[in-house]
């Protein structure tokens, strides 16, 4: 899917909803010559939960990672974060049309946000990450390692080809500060007005939507080839296991598959040889979808939050099961027994 041209669909859902609460919101700047933001009421869904708006991240970004707001995780997945605040939602309207809808993180005081641009006609342009340039520590226990306070970065992911200055309106947004920090900023306190957050840098990145969410070297040992389809490249790996033993992720590698409540739930049934749980951000109904046709002559049962596919190939049997997380996307898990 062309980044430059997100389906009107994907985005309409977004634009209906600003339109219609922005007739009880606060009152907006009175240059009409200037940008006109407003502070909408909470939505009865975070931004982040919302399919549409999932899906137009993925559209822009794919699977690809990177360390922003944390260390080596999915782009889409800190972009998303980053609009999880009911309370705090925006949108800024340009006189060109285009239009900024932002929100802030769930945590702190904002100083990780995210938003979206759109242009006139409702396509995605780009998206803008507040963040700290966070990476994962050294010790296995210890915090993220992010830029100083307060010298936070913004990041623009558009796609190939976008001019630095197509995304001037996410600029001007960043340096908006969240409440908290708009007010230290204009304290009487030096110290205090210093510590406030501070835009130090403006990155331009090249959205990767095609960016597969992961690689052959995560699937665990014995996990049939011939399964290998049903794994879908628009997803991560959320976790793996294999003879019986976790094997990703890392932190619980060597532990038993199964919890003991699990176990006694499987009321002895034998555990699978290998297994793989992906996350997706597609729509439920989709990836069901999908997997009818990935998985034609398995059968199938299916509910309104979670599916299950089972059939049989060379290697032996197979189940694929999908759990609606919501906010969180889809995992689907693909397990799979040996012939004996």
């Amino acid at each position: 899917m062309n980044a430059t041209l997100i389906c009107r669909s994907a985005i309409a859902s977004l634009l209906l909803l600003a339109g219609a609460l922005g007739s009880t919101a606060h009152a907006a700047q009175p240059d009409a010559a200037a940008p006109v933001t407003t502070e909408l009421p909470p939505p009865k869904t975070r931004l982040s939960e919302q399919p549409k708006i999932r899906g137009a991240v993925i559209a822009m970004v794919g699977y690809a990672r990177g360390s922003y707001t944390d260390g080596d995780r999915l782009i889409a997945a800190q972009v998303l974060d980053g609009m999880r605040s009911r309370f705090d939602v925006t949108r800024t309207v340009w006189p060109d049309g285009r239009t900024v809808i932002a929100s802030v993180s769930g945590e702190g005081h904002g100083e990780e946000r995210s938003a979206l641009l759109l242009d006139g006609e409702g396509h995605l342009l780009a998206l803008g990450l507040v963040n700290g340039h966070c990476r994962d520590s050294t010790g296995r226990d210890e915090p993220k390692v992010c830029n100083p306070a307060p010298q936070a970065v913004l990041t623009v992911f558009h796609p190939a080809g976008a001019k630095p200055s197509d995304a001037d309106p996410l600029v001007a947004w960043s340096r908006v500060l969240p409440s908290y920090h708009a007010l230290m900023a204009e304290s009487d306190d030096p110290a205090e007005a210093a510590a406030a957050q501070k835009i130090a840098s403006v990155e331009y990145i090249v959205g990767q939507p095609t960016a597969p969410g992961w690689r052959d070297a995560q699937l665990p040992a014995g996990f049939p080839a011939s399964l290998k389809p049903l794994l879908i490249q628009a997803a991560e790996v959320n976790s793996t296991a294999s003879a019986g033993k976790i094997v990703m992720p890392k932190g619980l590698a060597g532990k038993p598959m199964y919890t003991d409540r699990q176990n006694a739930q499987l009321k002895g049934a034998r555990w699978p040889d290998a297994e793989v749980t992906l996350r997706s951000y597609a729509a439920f109904d989709d990836l069901i979808a999908t997997y009818r046709e990935l998985a034609k002559e398995a059968s199938v049962e299916a509910g309104d939050r979670e599916a299950v596919f089972s059939g049989t190939s060379g290697a032996g049997r197979y189940t694929i099961r999908l759990r609606d997380a919501k906010e969180t996307g889809v995992f689907v898990t693909v397990s799979s027994w040996n012939r004996k």
